[in-house]
């Protein structure tokens, strides 16, 4: 039986979208030598960490939340990585397709690239984005958070059976790894950017998860609270460590958030924020690339305010178009694999609609 919708899921998973970008459009400002801040939309910063920082953590916490909702009440493994394989894997593919023909057949970037050619089972895997700090990769689409999240959905069933039967036991235990890992990077240079560590965003992700679980509603003086910390670290915009500020900044705009969408009755609000959300994985997979290579077309130097908002809109309209290509043409390859496959292996029926 199909699970009740939650609309705050949609609307916190529709404003990471959003966040996530406006952070990559002004990221074009952000690293122009020298930066032009006053291109950006809205600003850089939020709540006193990087707005990229920002959505990334909601949709961690949304991650886990999310999953949590579906598979709360029992889970098969086999289904289930069959699932979150389908559900990540084959629009990757065709997004990286066809970025990889523009990029590097169209315009014939191929034969200098200096990346071995083997590290393209990084890509096929969905690791490129994820490694490529440390290592040469081909990567195109799909950000660092793509490999996360496959690392994520592989750990999930262990981390939702230990929240059933140790629940206490786990949260002081990824509290303390947390800590350990933070105080770390704070004195040794790390090879990978911390945030990246699946043990430095577990309070993120748990928190998702025991918030279905165990917490479901967010009162009055809990969204208070939460709303009082996001005003205070945008005020004093303390200079603490900033993966533990980008933590309880992401928990505390979820949980207002979360409260504020309990009053949100307009249908549109709704509509809208159930389109973004359906469609925010393709989104997450065209945006980057769409922005880069149509923003770089542009004299950064002599744009005004106006014209980048402008042009901000502008790109939200080609990617949402683009983002809503790709979903169509994954579900009509999808289904068209699924006719062949019935064809050849009648039995298999089962394996299609996991």
């Amino acid at each position: 039986m199909a699970k009740e919708r939650l609309f705050y899921l949609d609307f916190v998973r529709a404003l990471a979208a959003i966040a996530i970008v406006i952070t990559h459009y002004n990221a074009v400002f952000l690293y122009w030598d020298p930066p032009v801040p006053g291109l950006y939309v809205i600003d850089a910063f939020v709540f006193g960490i990087y707005i990229g920082n920002f959505g990334v953590s909601l949709f961690l916490i949304i991650s886990g939340a999310a999953l949590m909702h579906v598979y709360g009440n029992g889970l098969k493994l086999k289904k289930f990585y069959i699932k979150r394989f389908k559900s990540l894997y084959p629009m990757f593919w065709i997004a990286y397709s066809v970025a990889f023909l523009y990029m590097y057949v169209y315009k014939g970037n191929w034969a200098t690239t200096q990346v071995p050619k083997q590290n393209l089972i990084l890509t096929f895997l969905g690791m490129d984005g994820y490694l490529a700090d440390i290592i040469p990769t081909f990567y195109l689409v799909g950000e660092w958070f793509l490999g996360f999240i496959v690392i994520f959905y592989i750990v999930f069933p262990v981390l939702r059976f230990l929240i059933e039967k140790q629940p206490v036991l786990l949260a002081i235990g990824a509290v303390v790894i947390y800590c350990a890992l933070v105080w770390i990077s704070g004195r040794y240079t790390m090879h990978m950017d911390p945030s990246k560590n699946l043990f430095v965003r577990l309070p993120e992700l748990l928190f998702g998860m025991y918030f279905i679980k165990y917490i479901k509603k967010v009162n009055l003086p809990v969204a208070g609270i939460s709303l009082a910390v996001l005003i205070v670290n945008q005020i004093i915009k303390p200079s603490w460590n900033e993966y533990v500020q980008t933590t309880y900044i992401g928990i505390a705009a979820f949980l207002v958030l979360v409260y504020i969408s309990q009053y949100v009755k307009s249908e549109k609000v709704h509509a809208v924020c159930a389109w973004i959300s359906k469609y925010s994985y393709a989104i997450f997979l065209t945006h980057h690339i769409i922005i880069y290579t149509l923003v770089t077309g542009f004299n950064v130097m002599e744009m005004s305010h106006s014209e980048s908002y402008l042009i901000f809109f502008g790109l939200c309209f080609v990617i949402a178009v683009t983002s809503v290509i790709l979903y169509k043409v994954h579900d009509y390859i999808m289904k068209g694999i699924a006719v062949l496959y019935r064809k050849v292996n009648p039995s298999g029926n089962d394996m299609i609609k996991s």
